[in-house]
């Protein structure tokens, strides 16, 4: 379900107003994330990390109110969630095939479910374009510790700028002094995020990985 927002009373119309006017009002974040607990975690539970991690990303962005708006006609709504949809790869392969699943029951449980997702039913990537539940995409490079990465845009498109999901990308994790880090990328649109919800995505995962018992 969907619930529509009213525009003039809002407080943040002027902003969403400014950045309406922008043909590509999308912006890029980089930024570190402390994961040392989530690989303890992960290791003693014999789960995916990656899985993992787009599980808490998922709970992280569904717990802030601007990550469950979208833009339709100029026209704002909030709805009740996103579902990740994220690239993945089969042993040998290396061409990706993409995964979608709503981000239900536990951390476990999700990351069995994603796992059994990922062998039975890929996805092509026009995946991420498909209807359905609002998405936030995810890819890892885990290959290279990135410290960037920008993501395509169809620019031809009008309605480019209503594109609302996010779009998470990280690279391999490094040992620091004995903790691991990772560096991570949060696409978002600035018609409906600023920096400061940025801030807050990042706050709340890092209390979720350092609350993982």
């Amino acid at each position: 379900m969907r619930k529509e927002i009213d525009v003039n009373n809002w407080s943040r119309k002027q902003h969403f107003a400014y950045y309406s006017k922008i043909s590509t009002p999308h912006y890029c974040v980089a930024f570190n994330i402390d994961i040392t607990n989530l690989l303890r975690f992960t290791r003693e539970h014999h789960i995916s990390f990656y899985y993992s991690l787009i599980y808490l990303c998922t709970q992280s962005l569904n717990s802030i109110d601007e990550f469950l708006l979208e833009i339709e006609d100029n026209r704002v709504y909030r709805v009740d969630r996103r579902v990740p949809c994220f690239t993945d790869l089969k042993k040998g392969a290396t061409e990706f095939h993409m995964v979608t699943l709503p981000c239900e029951g536990d951390i476990a449980e999700f990351a069995a479910a994603a796992r059994r997702e990922s062998m039975e039913h890929p996805q092509t990537s026009e995946a991420m374009d498909r209807s359905g539940e609002p998405k936030i995409i995810y890819s890892c490079i885990p290959w290279a510790d990135i410290t960037m990465c920008s993501n395509e845009r169809d620019y031809s498109d009008p309605k480019l700028k209503d594109d609302t999901a996010p779009i998470l990308v990280w690279g391999k994790y490094t040992e620091h002094d004995g903790r691991y880090l990772i560096n991570m990328t949060l696409d978002v649109n600035h018609r409906l995020i600023d920096g400061y919800f940025v801030g807050m995505f990042v706050q709340k995962l890092e209390e979720m990985i350092a609350n993982l018992k």
